[in-house]
Formats: C-alpha cells, structure tokens, sequence
C-alpha cells in the first residue's frame, strides 16, 4: 500500500480528528509504588453532512436539497513565449584607428555611432514590446592607453519616458594588454520601440554610442590600428507585452495535466448517473487561430485505464477561434475570445471519461497562428500570463454508485499526553457512529513509523459503518446506528502513543449497479453522519 500525501479526504476521514483529540487527555498517579489504573477519555463527537465532507467551493445546493459537486479544470495554458521568443541578441560595435592622433580628456576618441541593429527575432515582426523581465551587458575592449568613458544610448527603450542610457568606463590598455570592462543593467519594465528611425520598420534597435577620454586621465596617444570593441547583449528578455506579426506558426501541445479530484481514491469503482461537462476554447492573444483537438484522454494511472473522449463537434476538428481584443485597461489589459462545446451524454463518452476517476489528462492539441497571414497589419499582440487557454467546468449531481470504492489518507497525529512515559497494558477504542448517509463504510486504521511505513494495523479485519435506512426511493429516512470496538494489545497501545502518522482507509457501498434499472443514490444536504470516539487504556503506574 502506497502512503498518500498529507491532505483532507472527501468522506468521514474526519476520524483522524478524534483519535487526535485523544491526546489531550490526563494520567492519574497514586502515592503507592506501583498499581494499574485505567482511562476512560472524555466523549468526544463530531457530526459531518456534506458540507463538511466537501470544500464549500465545490458543493451547490439544488431546490430539492440533493447536491451538486462544481468542479472547473484547466487542461492547456499556451503562454506567450509559444509566438514571441525574444533569444539572446548581441550588438557589435567594433573601431580601429586609421590614423595617428592625440587625444585631451573631455574629447571624443571614436566617431559618434548611431545606426540602427537588426533584432534576431526569427520569424515575429516585432514592432512594440513591453519588458517583463531580462538584461543588458555592455562590454568593452581598449587598446587605448588612457581611461575611457563610453555613454551607450538606446532611445527607443524608454522608461518613465526616459531612455536607457549605459554607462561604462574602461581602463587603460594597449596592443598587447587591452583594458576591459563589463556592466550589466536591468530591462525590467522598459517599452521598446522596434520600428526604427522610419516608424515603419519592425526588429529594430535603434543605439547612439559616443566615447571620450576621461576627464581624469591625461592625453591618450592613438596610432593606427589601435582597437576599440564594444558590445551589447540583451539576454534573458522575457517580455510582459509584445505587438508586431507573429507570423503563421503551427505548433502541437501533446502532455499530461494533473486532474486531482479523484487523487484520494486507491481502489474500487464509480458510477455517476449523470454529468455535465463545458469545455472552453478560450482565445486570449490577438491573433486568429485555428485549434485542433485530437486527444482529450483521462488516465487513471493506478489501474492503467485510458478513456479517450469522444465528441462529434470537438475531436479532431479544425475549430476557428477569433482574435482577442486589447481593453487598454492595466488591470484587465483583454477581453479574450471564448467557445464553448457542452459534453453530455448524448454527444459524447464524457461519463465513461469521469468514471474512469482520472488522475491525468493527457492531450494532443495542435494550434495554427495567424492562419491567414498578417490580416492585422502588424498588430497582433500577446500579453505575458495570458494564451489559449482549455479549462474544463464539471457539474456533477451526486447521484452515484460505489462499489467497494476505496479512499485513503495520512493524517499526523500525536498520543504523548496520554502516555505519560507510563507502561501501557491494553487500550480499546470504540466508535460509535449514527449513519443518515445511504452508504456502509469500511474502516481500517494503519500506524506508520517514523518512515511512513507501515508498521501495524489497528483491526484485524476491516469494520464497517452500517448504511441509513432508506424507504423505497433510495431515501433515507432512519440513521443507522454501529458500533466499532478496535481491542489493542500493549505492543500495539504503544505504537499508538508513538505513531506521528496514520493512515485512515475507508471502503465505500452505495447503490446497486447490477439492478435493473441500475440503483443510483442521491446524497442531499440534510444527510448527517454523528460519529464518537471513546478511549480507554490501562496503564500500570509506578510510584
């Protein structure tokens, strides 16, 4: 049996919360060498209906009381960097002296620099571009035989409409030991104008570099052949913001997405009687875009079973999805472009799908940008955090049948208070338990070691909650009272004390699948499940 990850279950795993609250009780000691004595723990209850045994967020309460589970997944999230991926791009300014001249402080040792670079941006048109995230090393290599001051100006990355403007002062140097210097500055935040001088271009750096013999340093003798190198690396840019022609790409997403509503469950089967599933195509980059759904798959990787889904108007379709649109609003910079396919019963396998209890669902999705070419003028944009995003929203109406349908947790717990270092002799545990819910549960309590294995069980068989009584409606109209006495020896009292975890397992019948018509049980949200754990140990005392 595999250990679980610490979490809440969805049924009467709140069992945990009273042999916790064990540990609270007291010891008696008498004034003699040595007796035994016995505990009775205080009565401690709890009382559970739906509303306890599910997040709030997921439970919707209809007219008639029967509850619905709402539960929304998100399948694929398509993000920027799949149309606009800036790589690294390094600039190049390379000079040598065709003359010999000297130079005072305060004047230009190169000429004055101010053409424009291309941008290595593959095949995107980039005109605009907001940064998120990503830098620029400027470097420097002299031959010159006194310091240098060197300004480079970009006046097309503005901040707080201001330019970037780079700094850097190189040391002396000269043919055989150049001076060298490197800085490096952020472009977080920076907007940079790609169109060029012309306004109309696209993948453009604009760059004014200027050099001069610092103001501190003395005259710097240049002779033909003396070099001067400068670089700039733009690196690591991530941008939050990006306009231009992204180009007709076609790309193909084929992963797995975690799916944890079922993650609890280790054994046995589901049946719902009904089920409503939306699937949504949400388009949030202004660019058109055709997406191609050949495999929605759910994947219940603890019995290997793949269901793949079945839609005459989704599976494998070219589906045209439009633009989204830019609101110009900081807070909420798009309004995207949505389709919906509602999965139902009639038009797909979508409760084959659920009942397969997925764990993951693997896709195959194939995206076509800017299909028709550049119909927006160079005007396609994306915002960083926003793409094609495929969620899907799930309303189940808890009206099912379980069949031996296996739920497991790990739970921390901590007895020290109620040993007292004293040695044990025998404990029983007794739960009582009054059922208004139309299933039987079956229990099992395991301790682990400080390796979370498992080092003893608490039965000997797995005890079972009776079912509520139901009328001819599959109602139930009386609780069911049991009673569950857990016998521990000494060895296994004091694993108890010791264990700081446990693992709760609980076996679940409701309804009856092989009935004609098959027999599905509604929960309602009156239902109530009263549960109290009572503990008594003995110990022997000494004085």
């Amino acid at each position: 049996m595999k250990v679980p990850n610490t979490g809440k279950s969805i049924l009467v795993l709140q069992l945990a919360a009273l042999l916790f609250a064990i540990g609270s009780l007291t010891s008696c000691k008498k004034g003699n060498p040595s007796w035994d004595t016995g505990i009775l723990a205080p009565l401690v209850t709890a009382s559970m209906s739906i509303n306890n045994l599910l997040p709030d967020t997921l439970v919707k309460i209809n007219p008639d009381s029967s509850v619905t589970l709402v539960y929304n997944s998100s399948v694929t999230n398509i993000s920027t960097d799949s149309l606009v991926n800036m790589p690294d791009t390094t600039l190049i300014y390379s000079y040598s002296s065709p003359v010999t001249t000297n130079v005072s402080p305060g004047q230009t040792v190169i000429p004055t620099n101010n053409s424009p670079a291309g941008y290595n941006i593959s095949t995107v048109q980039l005109k605009k571009a907001i940064i998120q995230s990503g830098y620029v090393d400027i470097e420097v290599t002299s031959q010159v035989n006194q310091v240098t001051d060197y300004t480079y100006t970009v006046p097309s990355a503005t901040l707080n409409n201001k330019p970037l403007v780079l700094y850097i002062k190189a040391p002396a140097g000269n043919s055989t030991t150049p001076g060298y210097a490197k800085k490096t500055y952020s472009l977080a935040n920076y907007q940079i104008d790609f169109r060029g001088p012309s306004g109309n271009g696209y993948n453009i750096i604009q760059t004014i570099l200027n050099g001069i013999i610092d103001s501190a340093a003395g005259t710097a003798a240049i002779t033909p052949g003396t070099n001067i190198l400068i670089t700039a690396t733009f690196r690591n840019i991530v941008p939050y913001y990006a306009q231009g022609y992204f180009g007709t790409i076609t790309k193909t997403y084929t992963q797995q997405a975690s799916f944890p509503l079922f993650n609890h469950i280790t054994a046995g089967s589901l049946a719902l009687q009904n089920i409503n599933v939306n699937m949504t195509l949400e388009n949030q980059f202004g660019v058109d875009a055709i997406v191609n759904v050949s495999q929605l798959s759910s994947i219940n990787a603890r019995t290997n079973s793949t269901v793949n889904l079945t839609d005459a108007a989704l599976i494998n379709n070219n589906i045209n999805v439009n633009r989204a649109t830019q609101t110009y609003n900081p807070a909420s910079p798009v309004s995207s472009s949505v389709q919906n396919f509602a999965l139902t019963t009639s038009n797909s396998n979508i409760l084959n799908w659920v009942n397969n209890l997925p764990a993951y669902i693997g896709y195959s999705i194939q995206v076509t940008t800017d299909p028709l070419g550049n119909v927006s003028g160079s005007n396609d944009f994306a915002f960083q955090g926003y793409g094609i995003n495929t969620d899907l929203n799930i309303s189940i109406p808890l009206s099912l049948i379980a069949n031996n349908l296996t739920l497991e947790d790990t739970l921390s717990v901590n007895f020290s208070s109620v040993s007292k270092n004293q040695p044990v002799k025998s404990g029983t545990l007794t739960l009582y338990a009054t059922n208004g819910f139309p299933f039987s549960a079956g229990m099992q309590v395991y301790l682990l070691d400080n390796n979370l294995k498992i080092a003893d069980s608490l039965m000997l068989t797995s005890q079972t909650i009776a079912a509520g009584i139901m009328n001819g409606n599959g109602i139930v109209v009386t609780p069911q009272n049991s009673v569950i006495n857990i016998p521990l020896n000494a060895a296994q009292t004091q694993q108890l004390f010791n264990a700081k975890h446990i693992i709760i397992l609980s076996r679940f019948n409701m309804g009856c699948q092989s009935c004609l018509p098959p027999a599905y049980r509604k929960i309602y949200n009156y239902y109530i499940l009263n549960v109290k754990l009572v503990g008594n140990f003995d110990f022997q005392v000494n004085g």
